[in-house]
């Protein structure tokens, strides 16, 4: 198993810049309501709680724990061929968003609950691919 490539985001948009340039920058920030106070990702012209339009960027805490998760072991992309296996997961942040992302720990290690702090590779002069480890890592608290 090697490290996963770092290939620049595929799905930025002129509503989600915000995100990327955090995230160049080590930080995590997503969109919350300025009425009910949702922080939500992705981001959206309008709340998808209360359907409000008006909404602020706020950086939260790069934590979470994991939601859900499956290994990847076959190929479906040929630039992950080098990778496998590795894992896929949804990561519920402390926040409360919810990312798909990749956890930099071999598979046999991976715990749905298990506690995880996001690390930032950075893959563009705009932008940094937001992947999460295990807290008991080197590195981690």
């Amino acid at each position: 198993m090697s490290a996963l490539p770092l290939v620049p985001p595929r799905t930025r948009t002129p509503l989600s810049e915000r995100f990327w340039r955090a995230a160049r920058e080590g930080r995590l920030e997503f969109q919350k309501c300025d009425e009910c106070e949702f922080i939500r990702w992705p981001p959206s012209p309008v709340c998808p709680e209360c359907l409000a339009t008006a909404a602020s960027w706020v950086e939260v805490a790069p934590r979470g724990s994991i939601w859900s998760y499956c290994v990847y072991e076959h190929c479906y992309d040929e630039t992950f061929r080098d990778a496998l296996p590795y894992v896929v997961a949804l990561v519920e942040l402390d926040a409360g968003p919810r990312l798909i992302t990749n956890v930099v720990a071999p598979p046999q290690d991976i715990r749905v609950g298990m506690a995880v702090d996001a690390v930032f590779e950075v893959v563009a002069d705009d932008a940094a691919v937001v992947r999460f480890r295990p807290v008991s890592q080197e590195g981690g608290s």
